[in-house]
């Protein structure tokens, strides 16, 4: 259904239009006729790209990239100001920047494959691989009571597991998290799901989407469904396939003049140098693979994962899911009322009234698939805590107020 071997297209298309370029140039981008002639209207993303160069002029961004591609071309790429201001160092097109969420479609698909496999199963107990979970309580009114039901490995792709991360409340449950250190101070996976199996659930499973850590709980379901660590079953399974030569859980030493600087608020409004404690799981292999947040990329690298799901499963001859899995994934998967929000979510993406399907990362990362248009945009920041987002939503935004009647 979808236009098989399409990495040489990427990697022509990437490679004619890669320019490196500093604060001064600040960027690069596709001719006009490219835009024209994929429907876009080329002086509407110009805006875009001034509205970057005034936020790096008025300090409130260091660097970042865009991209985008329409019918299988890449028609838009751009580099902004620097990957380290410190250092003088440039944004360029391959520089590897912290994805954080990004990570957890990644991590759907590897479930996924399990379950074509029959190596796992959607609507089993998440204890029939995780004995650690087989005793859950929920706490409801300050008093722990039984489940009504056992999460799920679907309850786990869709954030409807009953999980929660411990940092975005202040509930007894919150609290438990972080006197326990869960994801903080974890060694590996297996750790995570043991230290989660000793404290209660926020509510029972299957009732409400509550964003959580059950993503990372997932790539523990890969280890013991797989027998083979998480970070190894990702290389052999999607990263090779694809080709995707530039990501990881840390960074290669060789590689590292490549990985972008990490920026925070300053507290006057511009942005300072973010604690090299926050990057240390990054250039340091601890053991512990975050299914959640561990992953660094390239624009280009998950340009190739976005393809292959825009592909419906395939790409550059590698099958990695059917086409009738990658439609599950990504139409909603949420209960009636289980979004107070009144957003759709499907198995590992939010999904759009439009249909689109996106997710983005903690530091304004961002991406979305529209298999209507056959539209790929991907955003690449590093703001942390997340000042970032809200130029991958200005990107996502002028892509379609730029479409040509």
């Amino acid at each position: 259904m979808r236009r098989p071997n399409m990495i040489a297209i990427v990697i022509s298309a990437w490679l004619l239009l890669s320019v490196h370029h500093g604060l001064s140039a600040v960027g690069q981008t596709a001719s006009e006729t490219s835009l024209e002639s994929a429907g876009l209207d080329a002086n509407s993303l110009e805006k875009f790209h001034q509205e970057i160069v005034e936020s790096i002029e008025a300090g409130k961004v260091v660097g970042c990239a865009a991209a985008l591609m329409k019918d299988h071309q890449l028609i838009y790429a751009k580099t902004w100001g620097q990957r380290n201001r410190e250092e003088s160092l440039p944004v360029e097109d391959d520089t590897i920047w912290r994805i954080y969420s990004m990570t957890k479609p990644i991590t759907s698909v590897a479930v996924m494959q399990l379950v074509e496999a029959g190596k796992l199963k959607l609507d089993e107990p998440a204890s029939s691989y995780l004995p650690d979970f087989k005793d859950l309580n929920v706490l409801v009114d300050g008093e722990e009571v039984d489940c009504l039901r056992e999460m799920t490995v679907r309850d786990l792709l869709r954030h409807t597991s009953g999980l929660s991360y411990g940092f975005f409340g202040d509930t007894r449950v919150d609290q438990a998290y972080k006197k326990a250190g869960v994801l903080i101070f974890d060694k590996n996976l297996a750790e995570t799901v043991s230290k989660l199996g000793k404290i209660p659930l926020l509510h029972q499973p299957g009732t409400r989407f509550h964003y959580s850590a059950s993503t990372d709980v997932l790539g523990r379901v890969v280890e013991v469904a797989s027998g083979v660590s998480f970070k190894d079953y990702l290389q052999q399974n999607i990263f090779d396939p694809l080709d995707m030569r530039d990501t990881f859980f840390t960074v290669p030493e060789d590689k590292r003049d490549r990985f972008a600087q990490m920026y925070a608020p300053d507290g006057s409004g511009g942005l300072k140098p973010a604690r090299k404690m926050a990057s240390y799981r990054f250039v340091n292999d601890t053991g512990f693979y975050s299914g959640g947040g561990g992953l660094c990329s390239t624009t280009g690298d998950y340009l190739r994962f976005c393809q292959m799901l825009l592909n419906e499963g395939e790409f550059d001859g590698h099958r990695l899911l059917e086409s009738e899995t990658v439609r599950d994934m990504t139409r909603n998967q949420l209960p009636d009322g289980a979004s107070g929000r009144g957003f759709q979510f499907g198995l590992g993406f939010a999904i759009s009234p439009q249909g689109h399907y996106a997710w983005g990362g903690a530091a304004g990362t961002r991406f979305w698939v529209d298999p209507q248009n056959e539209i790929i945009g991907v955003y690449m920041i590093q703001i942390n805590p997340n000042r970032g987002r809200q130029f991958g939503n200005r990107f996502k935004q002028t892509v379609y107020e730029s479409m040509l009647n």
